[in-house]
């Protein structure tokens, strides 16, 4: 099929996709990082889309749409994590970088809205991945968990345990939050030939959490 993934969808397509994931034994917890639009009526198609997924969290940095994204929380009970991009000197106007703007767009809203941590573009931003994740309080609902070769704008994924960002710190935080949200793979480097080192990625989570 060319259909595209997400509430545009027919409901032909999200059957025959639902039967895919179930014949393979997979299930989708996130969609995103995408935008949610700022009234009840255009959010909801998303919403009621990813409830026939039952995904965990949709992953957005639409912050103007906070009041419906908070709305829409307590209809559908799917979390919204707000994600990070790398801070931009061109653009002094985008601030998710920032996990401290992050944390004052979500403090006083339901406990389900919170931060989508990308761990790779903190570090891009020259922030430290444990810190930033201290600076929200708890307020994280889902990751995009990347280690990077170096502090730096050009920084690119590398295994696990590999580079700068301290994943062990990382997940060492997350399991003092008892975070039960959805943390990605999100590997963006060596893309023809990055499956064995997705897989060790996956590995080292495994290993580091057990242990």
């Amino acid at each position: 099929s060319d259909a595209k993934v997400g509430p545009e969808m027919s409901d032909d397509e999200v059957s025959k996709l639902q039967d895919h994931l179930k014949k393979f034994g997979v299930r989708p917890v996130a969609f995103g990082v995408t935008g949610i639009p700022d009234t009840a009526e255009a959010a909801r198609p998303l919403f009621r889309w990813a409830k026939k997924f039952n995904l965990m969290v949709i992953n957005t940095e639409s912050a103007g749409s906070i009041d419906t994204i908070e709305a829409m929380v307590k209809e559908f009970d799917i979390k919204v994590g707000f994600h990070d991009h790398p801070k931009n000197p061109n653009d002094p106007n985008y601030k998710m970088w920032d996990p401290s703007y992050i944390y004052g767009l979500v403090k006083d809203r339901d406990k389900r809205i919170g931060a989508c941590a990308d761990t790779g573009h903190w570090v891009r931003s020259g922030i430290k991945p444990v810190d930033a994740i201290r600076t929200l309080k708890g307020r994280i609902v889902s990751s995009h968990l990347k280690d990077l070769h170096e502090f730096a704008p050009s920084g690119h994924d590398v295994p696990y345990g590999t580079g700068v960002s301290d994943v062990p710190g990382i997940l060492d935080e997350f399991l003092k939050l008892k975070m039960t949200g959805p943390v990605s793979v999100e590997y963006e480097h060596n893309w023809d030939a990055s499956l064995p080192d997705v897989a060790n990625c996956v590995g080292f989570v495994r290993g580091y959490v057990r242990s």
